[in-house]
């Protein structure tokens, strides 16, 4: 990240009061503890939550009173290095020289190690005093001086790690590590200064080299934790193929690129930013952005987002979204700023921890009294208390709730599973009750001509031509179902004027006195014109008629989604209770409500924003968890509302935010699958708590009894943490919820909105638009006929 980048990102934190920082530095959860105390003290700073596992910190703060760099600088004088977000480039390189760094310190450690533990244990061997004591006192020597570079060098972030949160007032576990490694090696240079060969060095050289050897792992199996996160941040490319105005091309940076400028995506080639397709014909594959496995066709008009991937054609696109306001962008930024904030599982593991280290030093130092005061000797007493110091450390429950977050948000990330808040993850496992917004969830969320009936001895053919001449002018979205289901019929060019009638249709004139009216039953009556009674249904009907005669009617209604049945199908083969809230009368609700498998009783309509969250609220009142799924604006109250709200893609602003999570491919199937991986998330977590705090109840007594070495302390310690680390990294390496059974239906996700292009021409798009049933087949699609509950309906455009 460059000064000019950072200063704009810097620029618009400071307006925000709100920003996510990577920091650099943190050497054990302990570390992150001790950021966040930091910054919690801070005049002005309303909420800091920071996260060991993702490196970052989520930072909130009143404007009027501190400042960003304010903030910075009162993490660097603790010892660390606070930025804004850097590139992913940066990020990588960093946990590259990390790795390297542990793994010299290892290295060190193990050869030094090679030669003061053999020193060492040669005096222990030495049951019958063959070895004069000045060979004894010599071979002591030899130990220690090997043992130092291992403790000052090796063990250097163990004990930088202990002064800072001991600085900040929060020791954590390397503080017992610190401690552990440097008594026991303090004491056994002052023996060896009163000339006593009983010394300890072993034990520090144990301790250093096992912890090392652990935090290499654990910092590996991190990054493999992370790597589906950091696939989906470094999606996008980062330069593009600029269109200049003269005609030429030119590669340039994608972020030197502004909105309205074009650029040309070529073939196989990965998109850096968002836009709108200004010619070309192409596929997108946009299986890492939102999980989807079929490849989408596109042409002008339709949309193309930063991280897709472009087929065979090549396509020109106008630039819509500039770096940093791409859906990518936001997508990441969701991400840091959910894994930079703590569950409660996180809180209670912290505050656990803040109690435990204090209460650990005392029964440390009441371990080595006990064995002084019963004679079992300095050696063997202070040995104890380090065992006692070193097994006890709590790692592992540090590394319990952000590991599991960050595999298990990444994989759903992955599959087009958003999740923004990590409290509602904890209480995925209980959910007993789903309710669905009826329109544009359930439905479509637009108008779609679902029926043409022409009247006898009209064409149907015919009927549409009439009626898409006389909706020409028509911004109404019946009349865009109309014009989009009519495209394909010959239009006459003929000149005439169109009069709306507000609420009731329009009204065409020619200039040679032709007269069509397209609209309500009312306005054909006001028209003149009768009508056939048998033609009323419940879905909104066009009538139209042309010089006086009726040529037959359209039925348009808002069409249920082809998904929505197998969506609802699932959550009750789940246990769940699926009902519907919708602001629509009740006979459009029992419908859809029929069409999707909810039972009459289960529906709720006619209810406003403010009724839909007293529901919710009064279901969660009667001690069930309560998730909710919507996307309108009147959506919102509800999803905020709701254990566990659920946006869909098309959600507006206000309710992706009111929302726990969102459903990036606009599936709705993938409310089981969110519910199933926020359920799989919690339940590692709680198994990782439930572990690393049976590992210390276990650990704590066994050290105490001496039945644990020093070096057996580290071992126990580091077989914990990593233990906690490879039960973590499971969900990053399991399929996603539902990915076999979606798997054995991929035609019916294709057919929902197959398209076929010609290549040697633009306009042969032909788009099946309607609602087809599962049995639909790709050839059905290619012939250009769906069948849907036994009747015909055909779309073009």
């Amino acid at each position: 990240m460059n000064a000019a980048d950072l200063r704009t990102d810097s620029a618009a934190a400071e307006r925000d009061g709100s920003a996510v920082v990577d920091v650099r530095g943190m050497w054990c959860p302990s570390c992150a503890n001790a950021v966040e105390r930091v910054l919690a003290r801070q005049a002005g700073v309303l909420d800091a939550s920071v996260s060991f596992a993702a490196e970052a910190a989520h930072v909130q703060w009143d404007t009027a009173v501190t400042t960003l760099p304010t903030l910075l600088e009162a993490v660097a004088r603790l010892g660390y290095t606070a930025t804004l977000e850097g590139s992913q480039r940066d990020r990588r390189a960093h946990l590259a020289r990390e790795a390297a760094l542990i793994r010299m310190r290892l290295i060190v450690a193990v050869v030094f190690g090679m030669w003061a533990m053999p020193a060492q244990w040669t005096v222990y061997m030495d049951l019958h005093d063959a070895i004069p004591a000045s060979i004894r006192l010599g071979l002591a020597w030899f130990a220690g001086v090997t043992t130092l570079p291992i403790l000052l060098f090796s063990g250097w972030p163990f004990l930088r790690a202990a002064w800072r949160t001991s600085r900040a007032g929060v020791p954590g576990m390397d503080a017992l590590v610190a401690c552990g490694a440097t008594v026991g090696f303090v004491l056994s240079v002052w023996r060896l200064l009163h000339g006593d060969s009983e010394v300890f060095f072993d034990s520090t050289a144990m301790i250093v080299t096992l912890l090392l050897a652990g935090r290499l792992i654990e910092h590996t199996m991190r990054g493999r934790a992370a790597d589906a996160m950091q696939a989906l941040l470094a999606l996008p490319a980062q330069t593009v193929l600029l269109e200049e105005a003269h005609g030429g091309q030119r590669e340039v940076l994608a972020k030197r690129v502004t909105a309205g400028q074009r650029f040309r995506l070529r073939p196989g080639e990965r998109a850096a930013l968002d836009g709108e397709i200004e010619s070309g014909i192409s596929t997108l594959d946009r299986a890492l952005l939102t999980g989807e496995s079929t490849p989408v066709a596109v042409r002008r008009g339709d949309t193309v987002e930063a991280g897709v991937l472009n087929g065979t054609g090549s396509l020109v696109v106008r630039v819509t979204s500039e770096v940093g306001a791409r859906r990518a962008d936001a997508i990441a930024r969701t991400l840091r700023r959910m894994l930079a904030r703590k569950t409660a599982a996180d809180a209670l593991a912290e505050r656990f921890t803040r109690r435990f280290v204090p209460a650990i030093f005392l029964i440390a130092a009441a371990t080595g009294a006990y064995g002084v005061l019963t004679g079992a000797g300095w050696s063997a007493a202070l040995e104890h208390a380090i065992a006692v110091l070193v097994i006890t450390c709590p790692c592992a429950l540090g590394l319990a709730t952000p590991l599991a977050l960050m595999a298990g948000a990444g994989r759903a990330a992955r599959a087009g599973i958003l999740f923004q808040d990590v409290e509602a993850i904890e209480r995925a496992t209980g959910i007993g009750i789903v309710f669905f917004d009826k329109t544009g969830t359930l439905t479509r969320g637009e108008p779609t001509v679902v029926g043409v009936h022409p009247a006898p001895g009209v064409g149907e053919a015919e009927l549409l031509a009439a009626a898409v001449m006389a909706e020409r002018g028509s911004e109404h979205p019946l009349a865009r179902a109309i014009r989009a289901c009519g495209q394909a019929c010959p239009i006459s060019n003929e000149p005439g004027e169109c009069e709306a009638v507000p609420g009731m249709g329009v009204v065409w004139r020619g200039e040679d006195g032709a007269r069509i009216v397209v609209g309500s039953a009312a306005l054909l009556g006001r028209e003149g014109i009768v009508l056939d009674e048998s033609a009323h249904c419940d879905e909104t009907t066009a009538y139209v008629a042309r010089n006086g005669r009726l040529l037959g009617h359209v039925r348009v209604a808002d069409a249920v989604r082809p998904e929505s049945e197998a969506a609802v199908a699932e959550l009750q083969a789940r246990g769940i209770e699926v009902r519907m809230l919708t602001g629509d009368r009740p006979e459009p609700a029992y419908s859809v409500a029929e069409a999707v498998g909810i039972p009459r009783e289960h529906v709720t309509a006619g209810v406003g924003p403010e009724e839909k969250a007293a529901i919710v609220l009064d279901a969660r009142h009667r001690h069930r968890v309560v998730a909710f799924v919507g996307d309108g604006l009147n959506d919102g109250p509800a999803l905020a509302a709701a254990d566990y709200g659920i946006a869909v893609q098309s959600a507006c602003a206000s309710s992706a935010a009111a929302s726990a999570v969102v459903l990036t491919r606009g599936d709705i199937r993938q409310v089981a699958d969110a519910i199933a991986s926020g359920a799989r998330i919690s339940r590692v977590m709680r198994q990782n708590l439930g572990w690393a705090a049976a590992y210390n109840l276990i650990a704590l007594p066994v050290a105490i009894g001496g039945l644990a070495s020093p070096a057996l302390a580290a071992a126990a310690m580091v077989f914990s943490s990593i233990s906690v680390t490879l039960n973590a990294c499971r969900l990053s390496l399991l399929p996603s919820p539902g990915s076999r059974s979606r798997a054995s239906s991929a035609a019916l996700a294709a057919s929902a909105s197959f398209s076929i292009l010609d290549s040697k021409n633009e306009q042969g798009f032909i788009e099946c638009i309607v609602e087809p049933s599962p049995r639909v087949s790709r050839a059905d699609v290619r012939a250009g006929t769906c069948r849907s509950r036994g009747r015909q309906r055909v779309g073009r455009r």
